[in-house]
């Protein structure tokens, strides 16, 4: 009997995955992502680097088929993929897999949204994409073990390909044998670089996006007739071993898909930074709250974090004590603590490159000493170690094991629900932010996502 490579496994799993089969806590655990994702979508829509790729999409001409999500105009749907991503990833505000160290909603939810809208899928089918594609997604990143964010590679980026492959397969009712050979051709679109950790660049916004644009172009090659290796994930040349070295682990990853609901482990992020920093953020806020210091007390301020976490947030120092940029202070660990002794929260106003003129900010910033240690890692998640020495000599300590949204330290549905309101309400009115909600409440039951689609609108 002949092998069966792991593209041909997931393919098969892909293109039989039904609805009626997905427990209801997930289903409406996914919704409340997509609810994030899209409230986090508007409110970044005048952001620059939104504009820019929005403009590109639409200059480029492509036949009609998808909306550009807060207009009205239509482009091709390889290229409004890229545009709507890009909302959903550009503020950092979207959630995570932390265990596999990856963003499922960036990737999964436009290319299920936009993919959808062009071949008039209904709610149901939408919903079972997205899922689909969520379970997919994870265990890519699960399998490499954090290894692609160890080696300078930005994880999502990697990963989204294959999976938004799988959505868009599923909605374009593609044959197994294509989806194969898709998964195959998006190993060579298989990039995502880290370097924009170093000077504050943009480019990670659209990684997410670029990996489903790719996908969407994978596909219809394969359509065509190119074709793409079968063991493009776990073969010796394949995506793992050559990206990480290793393929141990990698099916192993799968060996549960379909038995096993990992969307559920899905987190919303409270603050529009990297994930690794949000405990760090709790832990001044617990402070705060107990002992009622301000900026003007305190003498140091020590954060203690893993080796894998300290070169993405500490690393390299000026970098991180002066960011130059939006993206720059979103991934500088003493930046937003700083901001969020200063201001007491981290909101998207906090993130503003007319903070960095502020002396009070500097000073702040020049207190906070990042220390790499070993002994703080807690394994598949993100915790906080905060040590702060006042003037008086007062020295207080907090610890966060665990990020807030972890299954150890859950928030509420209405947290969620009021990131999406103060999120959506930046650009959309009152009326339309409920419309939205009450749509995709009732996801399943839309006869067709356009209904949705066509209430994200902006201009």
């Amino acid at each position: 009997m002949a092998k069966i490579s792991l593209s041909e496994r997931i393919a098969e799993y892909t293109l039989q995955f039904s609805l009626t089969d997905v427990p209801q806590k997930v289903q409406e655990h996914a919704k409340l992502m997509i609810t994030d994702a899209l409230g986090g979508a508007m409110a970044a829509y005048h952001l620059k680097h939104a504009v820019s790729t929005r403009k590109v999409a639409e200059d480029f001409g492509s036949r009609p088929e998808s909306t550009l999500w807060g207009t009205r105009k239509k482009v091709g749907m390889a290229d409004a993929v890229l545009a709507n991503a890009a909302l959903i990833h550009g503020m950092d505000y979207d959630d995570t897999h932390v265990g596999g160290v990856v963003h499922p909603s960036a990737s999964v939810v436009s290319t299920a949204f936009t993919v959808g809208e062009a071949v008039g899928a209904t709610g149901e089918e939408i919903l079972a994409a997205i899922i689909c594609g969520y379970e997919i997604i994870i265990r890519l990143a699960l399998a490499a073990r954090g290894g692609f964010h160890d080696r300078g590679f930005h994880g999502t980026g990697i990963v989204a390909p294959f999976a938004a492959a799988c959505v868009a397969a599923k909605l374009l009712n593609f044959p197994q044998h294509v989806l194969v050979h898709a998964l195959g051709i998006c190993g060579s679109q298989a990039a995502a670089l880290q370097e924009f950790l170093h000077d504050g660049s943009s480019v990670k916004k659209i990684h997410p996006g670029w990996g489903s644009h790719a996908a969407i172009y994978a596909l219809m090659l394969a359509k065509g007739g190119l074709t793409g290796p079968y063991e493009v994930l776990e073969g010796g040349y394949g995506l793992y071993q050559t990206h990480l070295g290793t393929v141990e682990g990698v099916v192993e990853a799968f060996a549960d898909l379909g038995q096993k609901w990992l969307t559920t482990e899905i987190a919303v992020k409270l603050y529009p930074c990297c994930h690794m920093i949000h405990s760090f953020s709790d832990c001044i806020f617990a402070l705060l709250t107990q002992h009622k210091f301000s900026a003007k007390d305190v003498k140091e301020i020590e954060c203690r974090i893993e080796k894998r976490c300290y070169h993405i947030v500490c690393s390299p120092e000026q970098a991180k004590k002066r960011p130059a940029s939006d993206y720059g202070m979103r991934f500088s660990l003493p930046y937003i603590v700083a901001m969020s002794v200063l201001t007491g929260k981290v909101s998207p106003l906090e993130i503003d490159e007319q903070h960095m003129k502020n002396p009070a900010v500097i000073e702040l910033i020049d207190k906070i000493r990042c220390v790499e240690d070993e002994d703080v890692k807690n394994p598949s998640h993100f915790p906080g170690w905060i040590k702060v020495t006042l003037y008086d000599g007062t020295v207080y300590q907090q610890v966060q094991k665990y990020e807030r949204g972890a299954a150890e330290n859950p928030i509420k549905q209405q947290a969620v629900i009021t990131k999406y309101n103060n999120n959506a309400l930046i650009n959309l009115s009152q009326e339309q932010v409920k419309n939205i909600l009450d749509r995709i409440t009732h996801l399943d039951k839309l006869s067709n996502i356009r209904e949705l689609i066509g209430a994200l609108v902006i201009e």
